[in-house]
């Protein structure tokens, strides 16, 4: 599958907590290989930032889009 991840040409959001069953190794690939991707962390959050972490996450996802 990472070999055609390059592939993906719209701009991506890569997004993990701190606590995540997804830690930066698991995350850090797609990171490195998909051209436009951006890629937050949230230090306070497992696998749930949109309920742990709340006004952040839904900041980071309306700035991501409207970008």
């Amino acid at each position: 599958m990472l070999d055609k991840i390059e592939t993906i040409a719209v701009p991506t959001l890569i997004i993990n907590g701190a606590d995540d069953e997804a830690q930066d190794e698991c995350v850090g690939p797609f990171f490195d290989k998909i051209p436009k991707v951006k890629w937050v962390q949230f230090a306070a959050s497992s696998h749930m930032p949109f309920f742990e972490e709340r006004e952040r996450y839904f900041k980071v996802v309306a700035d991501f889009l409207t970008a």
